[in-house]
């Protein structure tokens, strides 16, 4: 018997998925978690499959994603139907076969794997921030905290269009890109809407970086996207054939202990803007804690800036959270997510709250104010 109280944990957490990510998104993730939730062995199952050291938020969805790897190999017939979208499947039987089946081959995956959802819908929301940044008139060092392939790093180069009510209002990037991102605004106000920083480098830190030419890499990138949506398996591959013919440099490590050195050691003449969308979910608050105290020392040393796209509770500056999910609707949007923009200047560090956003960039709800809660000097 397992212990009741990780498995009611994880319950708990499944549940939530079903209710506020995949229900009116991802049908097929709803219906997974839903079977996952009621059935007190396949908890247990998850729980051992699960590393010790794992953040247990994390669990549910990197079991999604296992089993989804596991479908993309096509040696489990039933589950590569269902995540293909075959709506005529017992999701319920085809889960329950996949772990009869290839049981340990999903404790293989969830021990040897972290998920790493290198979502390029992501850049319509890190290009807004990135237009608002005054890196006067130089170009920027991109540095990314848990980069995974690298896919953001090259925002500049997707297409961005801004829609409110089917109405283009502003774009970013060239026309011509293999990669076309909209955006939904919500809201009256718009994003400045200007020319990108050029950016003469593109780096970050993560602990297990993936080499977008390696198919078996690859196949874990496509693992990790959920089903339903096809759009976002055409970003993704539009983005591979980009990436991969101008691999960024990434470096494998620690980014509490390894991205500050990083920025530290950019060329001079340029602007470090360190990048983080959906990683400080997965650092610890204390290694939270200290990778911020490092940029702000950096940040009395040279100007620099860092871009977040966190929960607003993992957003560095933000002390309150409760005005931020205003814009949320009840089904398929996600996560309340928040664009932010923590920037040091002249040895003094500035917060300010951006937008509200789906955590996948499908909209934006931008805010001149900043959610009243203004720019706020944290020096």
């Amino acid at each position: 018997m397992g212990d009741p109280v990780r498995t009611d944990e994880l319950r708990t957490l499944f549940l939530f998925l079903a209710d506020h990510d995949f229900a009116g998104y991802s049908p097929t993730y709803e219906r997974i978690a839903r079977h996952v939730a009621a059935s007190p062995e396949l908890l247990e199952f998850v729980d051992r499959a699960a590393a010790p050291n794992s953040r247990r938020g994390r669990v549910p969805v990197l079991f999604h994603a296992a089993l989804h790897d596991l479908a993309l190999t096509g040696t489990s017939t039933p589950l590569a139907r269902l995540m293909a979208g075959d709506s005529s499947v017992d999701a319920a039987a085809a889960v329950d076969l996949a772990i009869a089946e290839h049981g340990a081959d999903i404790v293989t995956t969830m021990r040897t794997r972290s998920v790493q959802t290198n979502e390029v819908g992501r850049s319509a929301a890190i290009a807004a921030g990135l237009a608002t940044i005054d890196t006067g008139d130089r170009a920027i060092a991109l540095i990314e905290c848990g980069p995974s392939a690298g896919l953001n790093l090259f925002v500049d180069r997707w297409h961005v269009e801004l829609l409110r009510d089917g109405t283009v209002l502003g774009t970013f990037g060239p026309s011509s890109s293999p990669v076309q991102l909209c955006c939904e605004l919500r809201g009256p106000d718009t994003p400045p809407i200007g020319p990108l920083p050029s950016i003469a480098a593109r780096t970050g830190v993560d602990p297990a970086p993936i080499d977008a030419s390696d198919p078996v890499q690859a196949r874990w990138l496509r693992a990790c996207l959920w089903p339903d949506l096809p759009e976002r398996s055409a970003r993704l591959e539009a983005a591979l054939s980009v990436v991969t013919l101008e691999p960024p440099s990434l470096v494998r490590g620690d980014a509490v202990t390894d991205l500050a050195p990083l920025v530290a050691a950019a060329d001079p003449e340029l602007l470090p803007v360190v990048l983080s969308t959906w990683a400080m979910a997965y650092i610890p608050a204390d290694g939270r804690a200290s990778l911020v105290a490092a940029l702000d020392a950096i940040g009395t040393r040279r100007d620099l800036a860092m871009l977040t796209l966190e929960e607003p509770r993992f957003t560095p500056g933000i002390d309150s959270v409760d005005q931020f999910t205003s814009a949320y609707d009840d089904e398929g949007d996600g996560t309340p997510t928040l664009l932010s923009l923590r920037h040091w200047r002249e040895g003094s560090v500035m917060t300010t709250p951006l937008a509200m956003c789906h955590p996948h960039g499908r909209w934006m709800a931008w805010s001149d104010d900043g959610f009243d809660h203004g720019e706020r000097d944290d020096g």
